[in-house]
């Protein structure tokens, strides 16, 4: 995939409107959270389905399109890629409850990149975070990046989503 097909793929969600959103975890034993809480974020192991209005599916994970890891958007629910996983419906939490049958307005890929090693070895680009905006002045920032203790690691196998900037820009995700 090119950067111009990614773009192009991130940019057919504008027009959309959210009907449905579910989280996928790994299925810890004796572990579960309903993302119910006041963070202006959600961490999450795998990702997440945002179901269209219009019947289509994306499904966010982290993956390795470009360099290990970035956002990969897939136009099929994560089911198709994950099995022996939690499924958590969160289109009723606090946070995307707001969103739902708001439509994409903008959206804008934030590329990180790595350098090679060696000396004289280019960058490769990855796309770090998807930002999402909706009518009505709602903002989804998909991060490829894990939080923990305060702290945070990007390029990760974990997939957080920001409901505001402030959260975003502290925790790096749009730091590329």
């Amino acid at each position: 995939m090119t950067k111009f097909e990614y773009e192009t793929l991130a940019e057919s969600l504008i027009g959309e409107k959210i009907r449905r959103v579910e989280y996928f975890e790994i299925n810890y034993e004796g572990y579960e959270t309903d993302f119910l809480g006041d963070e202006g974020f959600d961490s999450l192991d795998y990702g997440a389905n945002i179901y269209m209005e219009s019947g289509q599916v994306f499904g966010f994970i982290w993956g390795d399109e470009f360099f290990q890891y970035g956002v990969s958007i897939l136009k099929t629910p994560l089911q198709s890629k994950l099995s022996e996983c939690r499924e958590v419906e969160v289109s009723k939490s606090k946070k995307w409850n707001q969103l739902i049958a708001k439509q994409i307005i903008s959206i804008r890929v934030v590329w990180g990149w790595v350098k090679e090693s060696g000396l004289f070895k280019k960058k490769i680009y990855y796309p770090q975070s998807i930002v999402l905006k909706f009518e009505g002045g709602g903002l989804v920032i998909i991060s490829a990046l894990e939080i923990r203790d305060q702290s945070h690691f990007g390029m990760a196998d974990n997939i957080t989503v920001f409901f505001d900037m402030p959260n975003a820009i502290k925790y790096g995700a749009l730091n590329a």
